[in-house]
């Protein structure tokens, strides 16, 4: 048996026995530049750790990696061993290869009773390794409340970022830690502070659907407002995603409920969107951000955002609380013309319910039953008719169209497609009737 084999394996009287008979070196190096100390280290095998430093074995010996048997020792847990290299004089002062310190080790794995070793050996509490990070950040990441407080208490920068632009509070965010949240935020964290995507803590419990965290943060002060990248702030992503809790907060600390997107007047990105919108049966805020939505999406309101992601309970929330329900966004259309393009009936028939005016046109002169129409959704066409829209003035669509050179109805052409939705089983006889008298009255 090899003797750094037998120190790895705890065989203290073989080691012993080896050392007596000066048959080994006790420097020898194995392939990855481990010395048997670095073995018996990191097993804890503090018996044999004593013999090899008897028998001159080198502290603070580095391996490939940089690590020496003290870091070793720390990365095991090794707290026994730990302590005593660290009497025999072992240098904690020294970082591996990825430029973590003792420190790091002790933040990642938690190691709270051994902080203050290292500590009053005055290690640099805020020293980065190679992605910027300090032992706050790792502790934050590996939710050691205890040990994130302690580093606190002897000068931790609360606000330091790592390579991403993260700080302590984004990472206790996205972990669902509140406790070190509230301490964070005790001593003073940014709670408005965005990474390098531009994501802030209050858009990440968002994200997470954390309604406690999203309250908390709100409570101290969170700007409800920012957007990341994309363009995405906790409001349109708490409107987009139902989370009606929040926009009820949200209302209550004052936030208006016809909140609406700046208009950006790109006349480009306006016609495009709007032939998207007609093409599309999906128009929720996923699908959108393949259109650079804040770009595209002008003047797009709350109410525009819930009826696009199909959320009748806060679309109902929306009204409830004083929605204009006829606002049009800058392409022009109302809450109904999403609701008829995307095919949702309940929303559509609460909204004319509301009251909502089904002749309104946008800047295609397109009414809510043109989308109906050309995405086949006959029974929202039908809902319209009832509610006594027809078809807009320049579109070929399956019911009552004006004509757009005479002013007058094509007759013809009418009753033949309220035939097609009666036989379709669309309009009742009682409903084709009246809309057949309208069509035959009309001048």
């Amino acid at each position: 048996m090899s003797f750094i084999i037998a120190c790895e394996n705890g065989k203290r009287k073989i080691a012993e026995l080896l050392l007596q008979n000066n048959e080994v070196d006790v420097q020898y190096t194995d392939e990855k530049g481990r010395t048997a100390l670095h073995y018996a280290a990191h097993r804890g095998y503090l018996d044999l750790v004593k013999t090899l430093v008897n028998a001159g074995a080198t502290l603070d010996y580095e391996d490939h990696q940089g690590e020496t048997p003290l870091y070793f020792a720390a990365l095991q847990k090794q707290k026994q061993t730990f302590l005593f290299l660290l009497e025999q004089g072992a240098n904690a002062n020294i970082n591996d290869l990825q430029g973590n310190s003792l420190l790091h080790v002790m933040a990642q794995t938690g190691q709270l009773e051994l902080l203050q070793p290292l500590i009053d050996a005055r290690m640099d509490v805020n020293g980065e390794n190679n992605l910027a990070q300090t032992a706050l950040l790792l502790a934050a990441s590996a939710r050691h409340t205890a040990l994130a407080r302690k580093l606190l208490e002897v000068g931790a920068t609360v606000d330091h970022t790592d390579k991403q632009g993260n700080t302590a509070l984004l990472l206790a965010v996205v972990n669902k830690n509140a406790l070190l949240t509230d301490l964070l935020l005790e001593y003073g964290a940014s709670v408005d502070h965005s990474n390098h995507q531009e994501e802030r803590p209050l858009l990440v419990a968002c994200y997470q659907g954390n309604k406690a965290m999203i309250f908390k943060l709100i409570e101290h002060g969170a700007d409800i407002y920012g957007n990341n990248k994309d363009g995405l702030s906790p409001i349109w992503y708490a409107c987009a995603h139902n989370q009606k809790d929040v926009i009820q907060l949200l209302l209550e600390k004052g936030l208006d409920v016809n909140y609406s997107r700046p208009v950006n007047g790109n006349e480009q990105y306006l016609y495009g969107y709007l032939d998207w919108v007609e093409t599309n049966s999906n128009l929720s805020i996923d699908a959108q951000l393949n259109l650079q939505p804040q770009q595209a999406q002008g003047g797009e309101s709350l109410l525009h955002l819930a009826v696009k992601n199909a959320h009748l309970s806060m679309v109902q929330l929306l009204l409830q609380r004083g929605a204009a329900i006829n606002i049009q966004d800058e392409s022009g259309n109302t809450a109904l013309h999403y609701a008829a393009a995307n095919g949702k009936k309940d929303i559509v028939n609460y909204l004319l319910e509301q009251q909502a005016d089904p002749h309104i046109v946008n800047v295609k002169e397109q009414k809510a039953i043109d989308y109906a129409n050309s995405k086949g959704f006959y029974e929202i066409t039908a809902l319209l008719i009832k509610h006594g829209s027809h078809a807009g003035s320049t579109r070929t669509v399956n019911t009552t169209q004006v004509t757009a050179t005479t002013g007058n109805i094509d007759k013809k052409k009418a009753l033949l497609d309220l035939k097609e939705l009666l036989d379709a089983g669309i309009l009742t006889q009682s409903e084709f009737d009246q809309e057949k008298a309208k069509v035959l009255s009309a001048s």
